[in-house]
């Protein structure tokens, strides 16, 4: 196949999904509802970067192309399909009581669209090609009929704003909307959108002399005969085309390698989750038993720094940066979005698995009904990808809902501790400076307390060490987590594999990546648990030569519950961010296995119908079946269906 031919065939390819993805719009269109106009729009807007797609290829054909393929006409479809994602986009708008002048911006983009599409019906090779079809005089009606729309919108929308003291403006505005009706009524197409027209100009008539009596008699502002039309908004464009992966949601190279080592490149898979799972898990482990130790030690040291009253700067700057970012609330809401992002996965996981199993079962009923005259592959067979990929992602969502359950578990008790990062900084300074906080005392005193001074500095010093290399934990796990996500089991493991590698040493090799990682991990607990022994026997021979009495133990009680409460929090945000990437991530993948579902099953329903005609056909004329053709040949690719860019019924 030369370079020329391959062209033609992917341009054939790309101009048939446009069609169909147009034609699902027009029938989700048709279905009504505001969820329904939405995912019209879309579609809509998808068929038209696929013909924006069969364009750009279709340029670089050397020598004559199909009328279908021109530049002016994959222009002329592309405008189309945006026209109608417009129109959808206008229409949930108007439901949803947008402001008028919002809504006749809109309405005048979708007139725009139109307008494009109209101009393009009636000039040069196209004009020769639709003579005699609707198109060009349906597209003429919709230009009128939005310019109308427009023009009424903005009138009720200076009458939302200046209350009839732009009457004259109104007045111009409907004698305008009317002009446009009375326009399309004169096209003389004779269909169903022509007689709502006459209704419309019924109803405009009364319109305008209701207008003009409310301005006769209370306004008397000189009127406007007509107005210019109101300005465009358009909110809509051409999607690019899919990616390769996008659109087929796996790598198609991967069916070339030998099915031992997609089967291989599995199991790595799940060991290499496993594995992730075990150092992530340890590390959250090893930080939480770090954090509960400095969170004893670290209020017994600020218990006899006798150099701050009340509460520590240390700890003020740490509550300060929690509450600027709403404090407890702002964690609690951020939590309950990873729940409801939960809740958006899993309903979109069940669509795509309804969607699915809808068309299996109607395939074994067809396959039933018909027997060996239901030619077509099984769909239980062919969809094999879509249900590996869902069980993979019902199975993350099981370990997610249980990281949940524990972040939850965490807040119910600590909540007590929570609670404290409420009060603002001058009720916890008083908390815990108290009615006798010997810093207060030891402000003006200089010597006695220079030496408790160095013991807690040195102290300091090092519980700072360990605050820092428990922060670095953090870059440990986002790069384990980067490296999961963007290696590709497939290729990475083929590529060894067929370097001369066995199965075992790949995987190994493959692992030991992540077994760096945790080597850093190991690297950084050896030193915080050193440290930590170090602090520890400090700490114990600093408390020996002090003093403590009555007040300093309720100095030191206090501090240690807001230290508490400050670990608790970062340990849940810690929890939350993590929850928070994770549905992210996950939702991307969702709605794109959910796309996939659907335009299989589109797919699949467009065969279905292809097939039970054949059927009809061949038992009536009383002969046998023939199994479908593997392709369809390019010449009847280029032919669109009719019924899938008409215009959405007003």
């Amino acid at each position: 196949m030369n370079s020329t031919a391959l062209t033609l065939e992917i341009s054939s390819v790309l101009f048939n999904i446009g069609a169909m993805l147009a034609f699902q719009g027009n029938t989700i269109h048709s279905s009504g509802g505001q969820e329904n106009l939405k995912q019209a729009s879309i579609l809509f807007k998808r068929a038209a970067g696929f013909f924006a797609g069969v364009k750009a290829y279709s340029s670089r054909i050397d020598g004559a192309v199909s009328i279908d393929l021109t530049s002016d006409c994959c222009s002329m479809l592309e405008n189309l399909c945006l026209a109608h994602a417009q129109r959808c986009f206008y229409e949930k708008a108007s439901n949803d009581k947008m402001k008028e002048s919002l809504l006749a911006k809109l309405a005048s983009a979708v007139a725009n669209l139109y307008a494009s599409v109209q101009t393009a019906l009636t000039a040069g090779e196209l004009a020769k090609h639709f003579k005699g079809s609707s198109w060009p005089g349906e597209a003429a009606q919709e230009v009128f009929n939005f310019r109308s729309i427009a023009h009424v919108h903005a009138a009720n929308g200076l009458e939302e704003e200046a209350k009839g003291m732009k009457k004259g403006q109104e007045l111009g505005h409907l004698y305008s909307a009317s002009s446009m009706l009375e326009q399309a009524c004169k096209l003389k197409l004779n269909n169903t959108k022509e007689k709502e027209l006459k209704a419309k100009i019924t109803s405009m008539q009364a319109l305008i002399a209701k207008a003009k009596k409310e301005n006769d008699t209370i306004y008397h502002i000189p009127e406007e005969k007509s107005m210019p039309d109101p300005e465009a908004k358009q909110v809509v464009q051409s999607e690019a085309l899919p990616s390769i992966q996008e659109a087929v949601g796996y790598d198609l190279f991967s069916a070339l390698v030998p099915d031992t080592v997609r089967q291989a490149a599995s199991q790595y898979a799940s060991k290499r989750q496993e594995f992730c799972n075990q150092i992530v898990q340890e590390m959250n482990a090893d930080t939480e038993t770090c954090r509960h130790k400095l969170s004893t030690i670290t209020p017994q040291v600020d218990a006899c720094d006798l150099s701050e009253p009340g509460l520590p700067n240390r700890l003020k700057e740490k509550i300060a940066a929690i509450q600027s970012q709403d404090g407890v609330r702002g964690l609690m809401q951020r939590f309950q979005i990873n729940l409801d992002m939960k809740e958006d996965v899993q309903a979109s996981v069940k669509t795509a698995q309804r969607v699915i199993e809808e068309e299996e079962a109607t395939d074994n009923d067809m396959r039933q009904k018909f027997g060996v005259r239901w030619t077509r592959s099984l769909s239980s067979s062919i969809n094999e990808p879509l249900k590996k990929d869902m069980r993979e992602i019902e199975k993350q969502l099981k370990l997610a809902a249980d990281a949940d359950d524990i972040v939850r578990g965490k807040i119910d008790s600590k909540r007590s501790l929570l609670d404290l990062l409420g009060l603002n900084a001058e009720q916890l300074d008083g908390m815990v400076a108290g009615s006798g906080d010997k810093a207060y005392e030891c402000m003006s005193v200089q010597s006695a307390v220079i030496k408790t001074r160095e013991a807690v500095a040195k102290l300091r010093l090092i519980i700072k060490e360990v605050d820092s290399l428990i922060s670095q934990r953090e870059q440990i796990r986002n790069s384990i987590i980067y490296r999961k996500e963007h290696e590709d089991a497939v290729k990475t493991l083929s590529n060894l594999i067929l370097g001369g590698k066995t199965q075992t040493e790949a995987m190994d090799i493959l692992l030991a990546g992540f077994a760096q990682l945790r080597e850093e991990f190991v690297k950084n607990k050896k030193i915080v648990q050193e440290l930590m022994q170090k602090l520890e026997k400090e700490i114990e021979e600093f408390l020996s030569e002090q003093k403590q009495d009555e007040e300093m133990s309720r100095r030191e009680s206090v501090l240690s519950k807001i230290s508490q409460a400050i670990d608790a929090y970062y340990e849940i945000t810690s929890y939350v961010r993590e929850g928070t990437s994770y549905y992210s991530a996950t939702q991307e993948k969702v709605n794109k296995l959910r796309t996939r579902a659907e335009d299989f099953r589109v797919a699949r329903d467009i065969q279905k119908e292809d097939l039970l005609s054949s059927i009809t056909e061949a038992c009536a004329q009383g002969t046998p079946v023939a199994s479908p053709p593997a392709f369809a040949p390019p010449a009847a690719a280029f032919a669109p269906p009719a019924a899938a860019f008409a215009p959405p019924a007003a």
